[in-house]
């Protein structure tokens, strides 16, 4: 019961969802790239990237991801023109594919995802991707033929064709997705440069032998393996993960080239050329990954002996050391031996004991003091500080930072000197100090020449012998250009958002001037030719009728695409009948009930301003409509005399706790663009944003302060669209 209970807690996880959603996104985008690759006919590709992100979601997520690859499977199939039953049938084969070839490979070879062993390459190549994939080449390939979409005489060339594209996703993607982020941990220092220069001459082979005009138009079959070097050189010096990404841009530049009619393989049949392309491509990426397995493998052997010989090394030093311990014993208790004999002895013994003693104190003390040089050689500020806020350690690093030296650090105190600004209390921090060992924020300090800078401070809290807290370790590291350049940053990125609105706004003037007027002047001439209908014949008469159908739906659409990209009636007649347009199509499309509830207080605002919260509302109530699950939203639009209040709020499931905490530092930033974006536009205006989410719903607040600049942007923008327009009235727009 209670095993029911966890695996039933497991399956609702949020991760778990996300998870799937990954997993069907990409075996999606993934069927449409096999489906458009040349050679496909009836649904059969010669290349299948889903069946290799289908296993690496498997073997990394487990059989849970089961659903995703169904429905991805099934979907790509279902939009295209065969008939419906055999998308089930390729998708079981699909999902059935996926499941075996995970099992075999941790069934037979104890696999292991990062792929540094021999065993496990070879169990890639030959179980998931030559042997598990006969399920799904059979199961689709049957119910296609099954189904009218091929001739039965084409079954023994369709099946190979399947199989090997199968085969030829797995050996490509799964390695990819499996290793490849190795690539960005293992490659440090001078081998970005030799990575760079493999992956220029990569792409230039490659490109000279597939790129058509960019290339030498290489018709020889045998000289598309001109690239082994390449991929030999990336799988000896790079491992696993440099193999499998020059096997992938090998592919990827093969297929494209292919599909451009380039290349040496587009000279014979299309079984013919299929085959080859499918041939070259398997042979480039099991022969990287098999010798990237070996190559690793040695290393891997390499560097146990040599640790067993450190270890033998470390051993025979104990030896020596403990027979040393052991003459040194000998000699004492012949030393004893002889202090018992005669006194006089044992009297010098002891003076003897006594200066050893005092030459160990002084090679300790010697030895602090070389630490304490090492420690004044460090860039940043160290200092000790006790309880009671004394400083007993004050490092050069310091000295260099505040321009204090340490005498004056220890007689004045650091309150006095740097004129500290927390981020919060310190009585607060002291206390997160005791409770958890440990403090990390940014300082505002004042150095000797009057400067303020930022540090990042991180503290340590330092106990003795008993444990008792006696002080903390406080290491100051300068940030102040780091800060500068944030805030530049900053700035470049709301200049960026300018810049995109910008030119929205004349994307959206193009397409309703231009674009919008031809399709009006198309729809008038076939209007015209419509009403001579008589004198055509039935086909022809309905093809018109069709064709004016087709003409209003894209003049629709496109209005639709152009007020999206940048609403006219936002610079005409102000936000409030802007959001209300907007609102009306929104809810046409999406049926979801919004409630727009705008103080007569706002008024008009600048243009920037404006647009900051038209993309707002438009970006909160995309996210209500793809991921809450709500049919009612509320929207709240406030203002007093310094600061306007927008309110977004839902009754859907809420969003994942890991996003709402993403950015505040206590975890991995897992924002969305369209919630980063949202931030930058706030943060240009000098507000903020607060979000509140439960199962009950998700509230977004925004506060945005209104400055007198915004006042007289306002009265300017509202004079010259009233210059612009000839009136004061809200404008008609086609």
């Amino acid at each position: 019961m209670h095993l029911m209970q966890a695996s039933r807690q497991q399956f609702l996880r949020p991760q778990y969802f996300s998870r799937l959603a990954v997993t069907f996104v990409l075996c999606f985008i993934g069927g449409k790239v096999g489906l458009s690759v040349p050679f496909t006919s009836g649904n059969v590709s010669p290349i299948w990237p889903p069946a290799g992100i289908a296993l690496a979601a498997v073997l990394l997520w487990g059989y849970r991801m089961w659903p995703s690859i169904a429905l991805a499977s099934f979907l790509v199939n279902f939009l295209t023109p065969i008939p419906r039953w055999p998308t089930l049938a390729i998708a079981l084969g699909s999902t059935s594919s996926a499941l075996v070839g995970a099992y075999l490979l941790r069934r037979f070879t104890e696999f292991k995802p990062s792929l540094v062993r021999l065993r496990d390459v070879l169990g890639l190549v030959t179980l998931p991707a030559f042997v598990g994939t006969t399920l799904a080449a059979s199961a689709g390939v049957t119910s296609l033929f099954l189904a009218g979409v091929q001739p039965w005489s084409n079954f023994g060339s369709a099946w190979p064709v399947w199989w090997l594209g199968d085969a030829i996703g797995v050996l490509i993607i799964a390695p990819l997705l499996l290793a490849g982020g190795q690539l960005g941990k293992s490659v440090t220092g001078f081998r970005w440069i030799e990575l760079l220069t493999l992956s220029i001459g990569l792409v230039v082979t490659c490109l000279a032998i597939f790129g058509g005009r960019m290339g030498l138009a290489i018709r020889d079959d045998v000289l598309a393996f001109v690239i082994f070097p390449f991929v030999i050189w990336a799988a000896i010096r790079f491992g696993i993960a440099g193999s499998t990404v020059a096997s992938f841009l090998t592919a990827a530049i093969a297929v494209w080239g292919t599909a451009q009619g380039h290349g040496p393989f587009i000279e014979r049949n299309a079984l013919h050329n299929a085959a080859l392309l499918q041939f070259f491509i398997a042979v480039t990426s099991i022969t990287g990954l098999i010798l990237a397995a070996v190559v690793t493998e040695r290393r891997h052997i390499g560097e146990a002996f040599r640790d067993k010989e450190r270890a033998l090394t470390a051993l025979k030093q104990a030896q020596y050391s403990l027979q040393e311990a052991h003459d040194y014993l000998e000699t004492r208790i012949g030393e004893r031996t002889a202090e018992l004999a005669e006194s006089n002895l044992a009297l010098q013994a002891e003076i003897n004991e006594r200066i050893q003693t005092q030459e160990a104190l002084e090679r300790q003390t010697l030895k602090l003091k070389e630490q304490s040089d090492l420690l004044d050689l460090a860039t940043d500020a160290i200092l000790i500080r006790s309880l009671d806020g004394t400083i007993s350690y004050w490092n050069k690093g310091a000295e260099r930072l505040y321009g204090w030296t340490k005498q004056e650090a220890v007689t004045q105190g650091l309150g006095k000197l740097l004129q500290t600004k927390f981020p919060v209390p310190f009585e607060e921090i002291k206390l997160t100090l005791f409770h958890e060992g440990s403090w990390e924020g940014e300082l505002v300090h004042k150095t000797r020449n009057g400067r303020r800078i930022t540090v990042a401070s991180r503290w340590t809290l330092w106990r003795d012998q008993n444990g008792t807290p006696v002080g903390w370790l406080q290491i100051n590291t300068d940030i102040t250009d780091r800060k500068r350049a944030e805030e530049d940053l900053r700035e470049l990125s709301g200049r960026l958002l300018s810049l995109q609105d910008e030119e929205r706004r004349r994307i959206a003037r193009e397409l309703h001037d231009g674009t919008g007027q031809n399709l009006v002047a198309l729809q008038m001439n076939l209007a015209l030719i419509q009403q001579r209908a008589k004198e055509l014949d039935s086909n022809a008469s309905q093809m018109l009728s069709q064709c004016i159908r087709l003409t209003e739906q894209v003049l629709e659409e496109m209005r639709t695409v152009s007020y999206l990209l940048h609403p006219p009636l936002l610079d005409e007649v102000g936000l409030d009948f802007a959001l209300q347009w907007y609102l009306d199509g929104f809810k046409a499309r999406s049926k979801i009930n919004v409630d727009l509830n705008l103080s007569p207080q706002v008024g008009r605002l600048s243009r920037d301003f404006e647009m900051a919260v038209f993309r707002i509302v438009q970006e909160c109530l995309t996210n209500i409509h793809r991921h809450s699950g709500s049919s009612i939203a509320k929207i709240q639009i406030a203002r007093d005399a310094n600061q306007v209040t927008l309110t977004v709020a839902d009754q859907g499931r809420g969003m994942p706790s890991e996003i709402l905490t993403a950015g505040t530092g206590k975890m991995p930033v897992m924002l969305g663009v369209g919630i980063r974006g949202m931030r930058e536009r706030i943060t240009q205006l000098g507000g903020y944003m607060r979000i509140h989410s439960s199962d009950s719903g998700t509230v977004v607040e925004v506060v945005l302060p209104v400055v007198e600049k915004e006042i007289l942007n306002a009265t300017q923008h509202a004079a010259d669209v009233g210059i612009a327009s000839g009136t004061g009235k809200k404008p008609r727009h086609d």
